[in-house]
């Protein structure tokens, strides 16, 4: 429903003076026709134009909604507009010769000049209702990309807040000092992998949307650093089809996922915890775990799943599931399109 009271208040009357100035003020002023009589006449069609505008401009923004379809929209819009105007003026001028209305005949290209001035009418009527909407939906996109924006940069911030709360750079450095004197290459290569995932978790605010290697790429040295601490309790399988590889996911999703099952589940040898990534339906992936809750009383926020289902909505795209079932918590999350693949 289109919200225009106002503009079809204002506008209705001011397009009326203006059609009865530009077309039909020579038959007033000479008398040929009765002023009122042609006022009203003119005012009507206005009216009947801009209504039909109207419905016009409601099925173009129910088939082509957004800011991101404007031109197909534009372009179904312009179809239309065309099409339905010569119609009116065809239509038109059938009934006003049908009925005699002003007393004289009216050839073929009589009803040409009535759709053509109520095609130039429309325009400017559609046009004024495009140039709205369009604006007003770049406006809710810039809103909506600063909003994912902070969202990124609060999952950002959590997560580097996880990450150098002392009992997280307790684990890592006491890994990584067992390591030392046990295992120097694998020391080097642990040393390595923190860097990497501290410099990926500062960086990670800069895309609103990343690759699934890329993302891939940051939970394999993320798993190195758990992995070193819980050794067999521990255990994560990758099974990502090439093909998805370069779809788009929000950065640190699957970060959140893992470390959320981490956090949330008994992690020890005598229990491994299995954490498994995989493609599912051909445009998700399946982030899946078994479940063995804590028992020490951790009440959980789901703040990590609430900013992963916020940055989905924020993106307009179909959102994330979470199905616990059979002893199993599962999340599938959407892969958004590559448009450069």
């Amino acid at each position: 429903m289109l919200q225009d009271n106002y503009l079809r208040f204002i506008g209705m009357p001011i397009l009326s003076a203006l059609y009865t100035i530009t077309v039909n003020a020579g038959a007033i002023i000479s008398e040929q026709r009765s002023w009122w009589k042609q006022l009203l006449t003119d005012f009507l069609f206005v009216v009947v134009c801009w209504t039909i505008a109207r419905e016009v401009i409601a099925f173009c923004r129910r088939r082509y909604p957004g800011f991101s379809n404007t031109v197909k929209r534009i372009g179904l819009l312009f179809s239309c507009t065309v099409l339905i105007s010569f119609a009116e003026g065809f239509l038109i001028t059938g009934i006003l010769s049908f009925s005699n209305y002003y007393g004289v005949n009216f050839s073929i290209s009589d009803y040409f000049f009535t759709g053509g001035l109520i095609l130039v009418f429309s325009m400017m009527i559609v046009s004024v209702y495009e140039l709205m909407y369009s604006l007003a939906e770049w406006k809710k996109l810039a809103v909506e990309a600063e909003l994912l924006k902070r969202e990124n940069l609060q999952s950002q911030l959590d997560t580097l807040k996880e990450q150098v709360k002392p009992h997280f750079l307790f684990n890592s450095l006491n890994s990584l000092l067992g390591l030392i004197d046990e295992d120097s290459r694998r020391a080097k290569k642990f040393v390595e992998e923190l860097s990497f995932v501290y410099r990926y978790l500062l960086q990670s605010n800069e895309k609103i949307l990343i690759t699934v290697e890329e993302e891939l790429d940051f939970i394999n040295a993320y798993f190195f650093l758990l992995k070193t601490r819980f050794e067999g309790g521990l255990f994560l399988k990758i099974e990502v089809g090439d093909q998805d590889l370069h779809q788009l996911i929000p950065p640190l999703t699957l970060q959140l996922l893992l470390e959320n099952a981490v956090k949330h589940n008994e992690v020890s040898e005598a229990f491994p915890l299995q954490v498994s990534i995989s493609s599912a339906n051909g445009d998700r992936l399946e982030i899946a775990n078994e479940l063995r809750r804590k028992s020490t009383g951790f009440n959980s926020t789901q703040k990590g799943l609430a900013s992963i289902f916020a940055k989905y909505r924020l993106l307009h795209a179909p959102a994330p599931e979470v199905v616990d079932i059979n002893g199993k918590f599962i999340v599938s999350i959407p892969l958004l399109k590559n448009a450069s693949k």
